[in-house]
């Protein structure tokens, strides 16, 4: 199978390039110096040559805490553009199968421990990053939405 890990130099996309390339599956890697995912027409000419069977979105732009908080508007803006373009580029590309990543932030910033999936949304998000965690949220809703519509094959974890 042929998977393309966006964001594969990261913590988290480089650990699951790993592990499928351990599995003996072709794995494309893309980051900031393959394609840039915040050019739309860029994004889908990657996709469409590269012709994935998976796509595992772990692309993100990240930052601590101090950067978050005091950039809310790029990095709403940023990981909206990142992932919407990446999900519709690899639509167009009639893409089988994606898994977009989330993240802990999320979840209510006082949920109970250990976060359970059905606490998304049930409470205030902590404010220092809640512009990262918004994107995060339209993203799964987003791959919800692609399913229900299009009845693909498509998840968020």
């Amino acid at each position: 199978m042929k998977v393309l890990i966006a964001g594969a130099t990261g913590l988290a996309g480089s650990a699951i390039a790993k592990a499928f390339k351990a599995e003996g599956h072709d794995v494309v890697s893309a980051n900031r110096t393959t394609v840039d995912l915040l050019n739309f027409d860029a994004s889908r000419r990657f996709l469409r040559s590269i012709k994935p069977n998976l796509v595992i979105d772990a692309a993100a732009k990240v930052g601590g805490i101090g950067e978050n908080n005091s950039k809310p508007v790029e990095f709403l803006s940023d990981n909206l553009r990142i992932q919407n373009n990446l999900m519709q580029a690899s639509f167009e590309a009639d893409v089988e199968k994606f898994v977009f990543l989330g993240s802990s932030c999320i979840y209510p910033r006082d949920c109970s421990q250990p976060i359970k999936e059905e606490y998304l949304m049930t409470g205030p998000l902590e404010s220092s990053n809640s512009a990262y965690a918004v994107a995060k949220i339209a993203g799964i809703e987003m791959i919800n939405s692609y399913r229900k519509e299009f009845g693909l094959h498509w998840i968020s974890v």
